[in-house]
């Protein structure tokens, strides 16, 4: 495993979250979407370098998930699939339409980001 690596991505997932907040505070919940997204992306993709030595290069936390056989993160994900849904779409929308979200969004995802690091031991 690259530590190295390793713990810039479990940096960079603590970023986003704390980033997100600061993108709420300021009401641009498609932006504090987006770093929820890649908050969450980051975390697991830090999970499958520890645990797995390498990570595939997809984005969506689906994939990603399955991909870590963590009974933790998987059952996350299936039981708030559509938080999910909301993160992947925040992360394509931000970038290419334009998307509204609120404050209730953003807190429901928020939660559900913390709960993907949690699983991951992040």
């Amino acid at each position: 495993m690259g530590l190295r690596l390793y713990q810039e991505l479990v940096a960079q997932a603590k970023h986003f979250l704390k980033t997100s907040g600061f993108d709420a505070g300021e009401e641009r919940h498609d932006i504090a979407l987006f770093h929820l997204e890649q908050a969450a992306q980051l975390a697991v993709k830090a999970y499958l370098l520890r645990e797995l030595g390498d990570f595939h290069k997809i984005h969506g936390l689906r994939d990603l998930a399955r991909m870590s056989r963590n009974e933790c993160l998987n059952k996350l994900v299936e039981d708030k699939w559509y938080i999910v849904d909301i993160l992947e779409d925040a992360y394509t929308g931000s970038r290419y339409f334009i998307r509204s979200y609120g404050a209730k969004e953003y807190e429901e995802a928020r939660r559900f980001v913390e709960e993907v690091l949690r699983c991951t031991g992040i």
